[in-house]
């Protein structure tokens, strides 16, 4: 699928899509509720829109013995809790990372072998290399393809015990583990060597507390204790809007809104949420957008000048592409660090935000290591020299988000290949961009 980005000014309301990093947690705590006939048994999820991530997620809870209902209320999912109720089947996980990851802990947890397996760019990603030890040390026993790639094949019950992870790539695994190990039969202790991402190990714990699981940690997040055979609770919870997908709509809203204009307002944000992403806010601010915040709506204004900015984004990997695009049109040099977390996401995603915005006319500097430089327009109120005006998303629905949103004000329409890779996260992303493009 092609989409075609005209240039143009950008201006109005949208509602943030839900958070997919939220849905897959909630729908894998309620999953592991105990099988109940009485209505206690059934947990209540609010506002949980479907992209494919959440879908796979969802298929998944149901492959595993949930029964999932959908509610009169738009967005509202109904599920009871009944993990491993029948022979467990294969999991298919789609392209999502955060599902291969949660998942495998979880259905380490079956005296049965389950094999996990998924399709697209996620069989070309080791996400198993770093699950495959601590998985042993706990008690399973684990098959996959070599280096690490899916499929894979587990078999426990995990007894508990002491293990150590390696958290320097990513955050999910530890998530999978702190929602299996409460059903050992022993404590589980979880030590974390370079813990990235803490945001997200917070979000972990808020969801845990929620569905009635006691979990104690360092202050570094450095060292989980999980107390064995504990017991999943039903629970009512809503999902929160996802700051990853609004991140590129806040920042149209700085670089494409017209001068002294209303700018756009992003609804079902919490400006208290623990999301990782979240932070875009700050890098906003550093560069100098106009922003203000009224209950849970964001506006962001384009204002008289964006500057160079330096951020750290080794905690929100997530936010690159997005910064990107906001850093294209800050005068002067924006230097971006954490680059290192970028390696084995939808692509090698450094590399490709660099290549295809170099066809947009933006200088982008990976020669140092863990930094992405940005040299930004010299005119603030210019537009991007195209040099190619075909991109390719890489099949990375942020490539896609990004590539678009700096489009908005490129010299000439732009058209982006594999654009229907936004379906990961974000399937109205497109008719959003569509609504607040000011004809």
């Amino acid at each position: 699928m092609k989409e075609t980005v005209l240039p143009s000014a950008v201006q109005g309301r949208i509602v943030a899509p839900a958070s997919k990093s939220y849905a897959q947690r909630a729908l894998a705590a309620a999953l592991l509720v105990p099988d109940s006939d009485n209505p206690a048994g059934w947990s209540e999820l609010r506002n949980m829109g479907l992209c494919n991530d959440t879908s796979a997620a969802l298929e998944a809870v149901r492959r595993l013995g949930a029964e999932v209902r959908y509610g009169d209320n738009k967005g509202t999912y109904y599920v009871q809790g009944g993990f491993l109720k029948h022979k467990p089947e294969g999991l298919d996980i789609g392209e999502s990372g955060l599902s291969a990851r949660l998942f495998t802990p979880i259905v380490a947890q079956s005296p049965e072998p389950v094999t996990v397996t998924g399709h697209g760019s996620i069989l070309k990603r080791p996400v198993v290399a770093s699950m495959e030890g601590p998985l042993v040390a706990l008690g399973a026993e684990v098959s996959c393809a070599e280096g690490g790639f899916l499929p894979v094949t587990v078999c426990g019950p995990l007894k508990g015990g002491v293990v150590e992870v390696d958290g320097s790539l990513s955050s999910q695994f530890v998530t999978g583990l702190l929602m299996a190990a409460p059903l050992s039969a022993e404590d589980t202790r979880i030590v974390v060597r370079n813990p990235r991402s803490v945001p997200y190990l917070a979000m972990t714990l808020e969801v845990l507390k929620a569905f009635g699981i006691k979990v104690s940690h360092k202050a570094d997040y450095t060292e989980f204790a999980v107390p064995g055979r504990q017991r999943y609770q039903a629970a009512v919870y809503n999902i929160e809007g996802d700051w990853s997908g609004a991140s590129c709509l806040l920042v149209a809203g700085a670089v494409a809104s017209m001068p002294g204009g209303r700018g756009v307002a992003v609804d079902n944000l919490n400006p208290n949420s623990l999301q990782a992403d979240r932070a875009i806010v700050e890098a906003l601010m550093r560069a100098g957008a106009s922003m203000d915040f009224c209950g849970h709506v964001l506006t962001v204004r384009r204002s008289e000048n964006l500057r160079g900015f330096e951020f750290d984004a080794t905690d929100c990997p997530d936010l690159f592409p997005a910064l990107a695009a906001l850093a294209a049109f800050c005068e002067g040099r924006t230097v971006l660090r954490g680059t290192t977390r970028l390696t084995h996401k939808e692509s090698d995603r450094a590399a490709t935000i660099a290549a295809e915005f170099a066809k947009l006319g933006v200088e982008i500097d990976l020669s140092q290591r863990d930094v992405m430089a940005i040299r930004g327009l010299a005119d603030p109120n210019g537009s991007l020299a195209v040099r190619d005006a075909l991109l390719d998303s890489h099949n990375d629905h942020r490539i896609a988000m990004a590539t678009a949103v700096a489009a908005l004000r490129a010299s000439q329409p732009v058209m982006i290949e594999g654009a229907e890779a936004v379906d990961k996260s974000y399937p109205c992303f497109w008719n959003d961009l569509k609504n607040i493009r000011l004809k």
